[in-house]
């Protein structure tokens, strides 16, 4: 479900493909949205190896970014992320 990411998408929450949260959306630039970690230790469980490896995100980063591409839903308080291969 690629779009662009709009200024509606600002605050949402961003989850895996299982439901867990990973972080919030920060700031959106077209097809890039840059999320703001969780830093709870807990929710950096469900952030798996495939996940890193599939958005390009590194172990020391608080704040990354999402492509559009990456994305396989939006609603109202969430995007959600495609299953990791």
């Amino acid at each position: 479900m690629a779009r662009e990411f709009t200024d509606d998408d600002r605050n949402k929450y961003v989850t895996t493909a299982d439901g867990t949260r990973i972080g919030t959306i920060n700031d959106v630039n077209g097809d890039r949205a840059t999320v703001d970690r969780d830093s709870d230790s807990d929710n950096d469980d469900g952030l798996t190896d495939k996940v890193k490896d599939m958005l390009g995100w590194g172990d020391d980063d608080d704040s990354n970014e999402i492509r559009s591409e990456h994305v396989d839903s939006y609603d109202d308080d969430e995007v959600r992320l495609r299953q990791s291969r």
